[in-house]
């Protein structure tokens, strides 16, 4: 008994089994999931499987070189975790392969990762310090004296087939577990099947089967080319539809929104790719969501949307700390529940979300990777380059880290304006950002002589870090001298200050030019600012009422991606509470039934918010969501539910989450494969001929003449 509990590959399965089950359950604990599922049992499974597998490779190595490889694998496994999990904590997901390249950009984050980073993550750095201590010291003590015992060959050939067969039998054990539906939560939104095969939502994987097979499913699927469309080939069968349909027979006719299908049935019947066919039902059975009291109260009026960089509820809870942003949210359209949800590359995605309505794919920068080579005629350029606008973007800085120059001409915009196009000098020292005041002085005249305009403005001043002295981190940050605030935060309110500033510099332009009442200003947040720690940002929101608090990562509620989002204009009679919920997809759909554009409402996949059909219900990019009744944590399969509230039964909880797993599949699918530019050319070409009115002149009745 003793010689096979001291066995190199018993002994050496039992201890990294401990080590990387014990991190796994770790990580497990600072995630605040459940232990109470199968998922634990099947990391468990996994954690043996490595380590069995592990051992048995280097078994047949020294004894020496077997624990130096061993060291290594706790070193590069604690190193991982601890990348991955502070990740996941800082931007809210875990990093895929698909987005390294993002990654690669922004290193000089790691300070402000660190800087978030609390002391309960440092122990995935700890816990492997036991773990060589043991083998350095206990394992090299073990088999210091010990004389290997000889088989003969066919005792080692069996050994060694009886090991393999283990191997390979508890592989189909785990393999059986990633099939079978029934060792996964009813509630699931997506199957361990399609998880195991293309890990997309990389939160809902790493809870189900630990953050190395993750990483492992991550790998596979890249080096198979497995995508978001191969999964959508095996679920053609069972696509639900669950939206709620209007009446349109009880909507007046000036209510009514009808759009003719002639076209893309004609192109339905003449396409042969399955993916493209399957999309082209699911989008034309959507809803049209139908005119409302707000359609076309913007009607020929200019339109900017504006979005702010780390930019959350603070910018718009004090009119003494930032007067013209409080007026524009409190004078305007105020979207009171809205979300910006994030995602691994949460400025450019959401940027994209906004622009297109559409979910971007969640292991990837969607924008990169797929909008610098694909049309998107349905965009929100496009949609007002057909009306006769004049359409344009604006950003003040360079491409490091999104290819706006490419992204944004191929979403239609005429001309996009970066950093140096604005004739503006920036620094490329990270914790220094250009004026966005600046920005709008020398863009003014690119786009405001135009008769009819679009313009879009990523605006950057209030990026991070705030850790270090910048221009506009100092500028102004004598003003919360006497407050309580921490040096970073008052170097984030003074950044804001200068946001502030610009705003007030844009309403100035329109005003002296005459075209304030002529135009509209979208603006919302991209994400919460990612520098401030949890702490300082709490400070700010108690400071001033807010009403909540955030916890960065919390499993009960998502208020730290609560953000500002305003439609403004000076004409507007009376301000406008929007107290459903909302996240930034909803935004474009909501302004193109404003300006009562000419578009295809099922061709995005937010909604006009002012729609009978709108679902007052935030959604977030690993399928959680946000609604009056409470919070739905995805990886976690928990509903936490407000004080009061009325709880869902199981089957609604499962319609819900197959409609937003359905509809950010359908998104992801129709992104990779070019789905909307297909879409565009097909129905381009099948267009019924336009019908010109006829011009006869007709014969005045004797009646008429007389």
């Amino acid at each position: 008994m003793k010689k096979f509990l001291t066995n190199r590959v018993f002994l050496n399965t039992v201890v990294l089994t401990l080590y990387t089950f014990g991190m796994e359950m770790y990580v497990r604990f600072l995630m605040a999931s459940s232990f109470n599922d199968f998922s634990v049992v099947r990391i468990l499974l996994s954690s043996f499987i490595i380590s069995f597998l592990w051992s048995y490779i280097f078994h047949f190595t020294h004894k020496v070189v077997h624990r130096i490889f061993n060291i290594i694998y706790i070193v590069a496994v604690s190193i991982y975790m601890f990348v991955e999990f502070n990740l996941y904590n800082y931007i809210g997901f875990f990093m895929g392969i698909a987005n390294a390249d993002q990654g690669t950009k922004v290193t000089s984050y790691i300070m402000d990762m660190l800087h978030a980073t609390k002391i309960l993550y440092w122990v995935l750095l700890i816990i492997p310090i036991i773990f060589i201590v043991y083998y350095i010291v206990v394992d090299r003590k073990i088999h210091k004296n010990r004389i290997p015992r000889k088989f003969t060959l066919p005792q080692r050939i069996y050994i060694e087939a009886v090991t393999l067969i283990a191997i390979i039998g508890l592989s189909g054990l785990y393999y059986y577990t990633v099939r079978n539906d029934k060792f996964q939560s009813e509630l699931q939104t997506e199957k361990n099947y399609y998880l195991w095969l293309f890990p997309e939502n990389s939160n809902l994987t790493a809870n189900n089967f630990g953050v190395l097979m993750y990483l492992f499913c991550d790998i596979k699927s890249q080096i198979m080319g497995i995508d978001s469309d191969y999964i959508l080939k095996l679920q053609l069968a069972d696509l639900p539809q669950v939206e709620q349909k209007e009446d349109i027979e009880k909507l007046p006719v000036d209510k009514r929104r009808i759009i003719d299908d002639t076209a893309w049935k004609t192109l339905q019947e003449n396409t042969s790719d399955e993916n493209f066919k399957a999309l082209n039902t699911y989008f034309m059975n959507r809803n049209i969501t139908q005119k409302n009291d707000m359609t076309g109260i913007f009607k020929g009026k200019n339109l900017i949307i504006i979005l702010m960089e780390s930019v959350d509820e603070i910018a718009i809870l004090n009119k003494e700390d930032f007067p013209t942003l409080y007026k524009l949210y409190h004078d305007g359209i105020s979207f009171k529940n809205n979300f910006s949800p994030r995602n691994n590359c949460s400025t450019g995605n959401n940027e994209f979300t906004v622009l297109t309505s559409l979910f971007t794919i969640n292991n990837t920068c969607t924008a990169n990777a797929y909008a610098v080579k694909y049309k998107f005629p349905e965009a929100s350029y496009n949609i007002f380059k057909n009306a006769g606008y004049a359409t344009n973007g604006f950003h003040d800085y360079t491409q490091q880290y999104y290819y706006r120059n490419r992204i944004h001409p191929n979403l239609g915009a005429d001309k996009f304006y970066g950093v140096t196009d604005l004739g503006m000098t920036y620094n490329e020292v990270y914790e220094e950002w250009p004026s966005d005041k600046v920005m709008f002085q020398q863009a003014k005249d690119k786009y405001m002589n135009n008769d009819k305009f679009f313009s879009y403005f990523a605006a950057v001043t209030t990026h991070q870090t705030y850790n270090v002295p910048s221009e506009w981190g100092d500028a102004y940050s004598s003003r919360w001298a006497n407050t309580n605030y921490s040096t970073n935060l008052k170097r984030y309110l003074s950044k804001m200050t200068e946001l502030d500033n610009a705003m007030a510099e844009l309403l100035s332009q329109l005003e002296k030019e005459g075209k304030l009442e002529d135009t509209v200003i979208a603006m919302f947040g991209d994400h919460f600012p990612y520098g401030l720690s949890d702490k300082d940002i709490n400070t700010y929101l108690e400071a001033n009422n807010a009403g909540y608090k955030i916890s960065r990562n919390s499993t009960t509620e998502k208020n730290v991606d609560r953000t500002p989002m305003l439609i403004y204009n000076s004409a507007l009679e009376a301000p406008v509470e929007v107290t459903q919920y909302t996240t930034i997809i909803d935004l474009l759909p909501t302004l193109l039934n404003m300006f009562d554009m000419d578009y295809d409402p099922r061709l995005y996949l937010g909604t006009d918010v002012f729609s009978e059909t709108h679902v007052s219900r935030a959604y977030f990019a690993d399928g959680s969501w946000q609604d009056d009744r409470g919070f739905y944590y995805t990886p976690g399969n928990k509903m936490t539910y407000l004080d009061g509230a009325t709880p869902y039964s199981d089957a609604e909880l499962r319609a819900i989450n197959s409609e937003i797993a359905t509809r950010q599949r359908m998104s992801g699918s129709a992104i990779r494969s070019n789905y909307f530019n297909y879409l565009g050319e097909g129905l381009q070409k099948y267009a019924p001929p336009k019908v010109e009115p006829t011009t006869e002149e007709v014969e005045p009745t004797t009646e008429a003449a007389e």
